[in-house]
């Protein structure tokens, strides 16, 4: 084992490399004159041994000091062996944004992708056009604009927060029709665009039948929930959000004139 002083080689670990100088450490005071730090207590790997590691719990940051910029460390051996001398310990700044501040960025990110409600197609059509539907007979609902990437997706945004870059995609999970009469209807996709051939029949994917008049109409809502995956730095994750979109439609009664021959 090399002794103390000038001739002190560094120690390799166990991997047969020398030590990151920022992440070794050691208890024991070196000599002057030494080169490297050789010691941790009675241990000859101060590689793998003697390093500095993040304080848990952490004590309260310095006057100033972020805590999701930094952290509080201390020297540790891993024989706990610290021959009666205090652990060291260190504020360590960090160029990594903590959790905390990167799943801020992200939402920040999701809240400026600005996505958007559907745009509502439906049959019957709105009172807004001068339709008028009728208990008893199927209503459709589709997407009307399934190629706008802000309304249904998939939608990419790239953008750096304070440092921190954020890319994040958003796709429609499902739509929950909200029809106005106290029933929901969920559709997993865009739903079947209705043409005059179908007539009176239901919609394959996303329908509702009325079983009462409106007074005067029923509001219809749309609400797309999203799921948006973000990543940035080392850290991902999945944040859901909703857009909703909304019109009026009105449903009366067909009523069948007897006309006696």
């Amino acid at each position: 084992m090399p002794g103390k002083g000038q001739n002190a080689q560094p120690v390799l670990g166990r991997d047969g490399k020398a030590p990151k100088r920022a992440n070794f450490c050691e208890i024991n005071e070196p000599l002057p004159g030494d080169s490297v730090p050789y010691r941790c207590d009675v241990n000859y790997d101060p590689v793998n041994d003697c390093v500095w590691v993040n304080m848990s719990p952490q004590p309260t940051p310095p006057a100033g000091k972020d805590p999701e910029r930094g952290a509080w460390e201390q020297c540790n051996p891993s024989d706990g062996l610290t021959l009666g001398q205090p652990v060291k310990t260190r504020w360590m700044d960090s160029t990594q944004a903590g959790p905390g501040k990167i799943r801020q960025a992200a939402q920040t990110v999701v809240k400026e992708m600005q996505l958007k409600g559907i745009e509502i197609g439906m049959v019957p059509y709105p009172v807004a056009e001068n339709g008028t539907g009728a208990v008893g007979l199927p209503a459709w609902m589709w997407v009307g604009n399934p190629d706008d990437p802000q309304a249904w997706g998939p939608y990419t945004v790239s953008k750096d927060v304070n440092g921190i870059a954020v890319q994040a995609t958003a796709r429609p999970v499902h739509v929950t029709w909200d029809m106005g009469d106290g029933t929901q209807v969920v559709c997993d996709g865009p739903g079947t665009v209705y043409e005059d051939r179908f007539g009176k029949q239901e919609s394959p994917d996303c329908g509702h039948t009325y079983m009462k008049m409106s007074n005067p109409t029923y509001k219809v809502t749309a609400i797309t929930t999203w799921s948006v995956e973000w990543t940035a730095q080392d850290q991902s994750g999945v944040i859901e959000t909703v857009t909703r979109s909304s019109q009026d439609v009105r449903i009366g009664e067909f009523h069948a004139l007897n006309v006696r021959p």
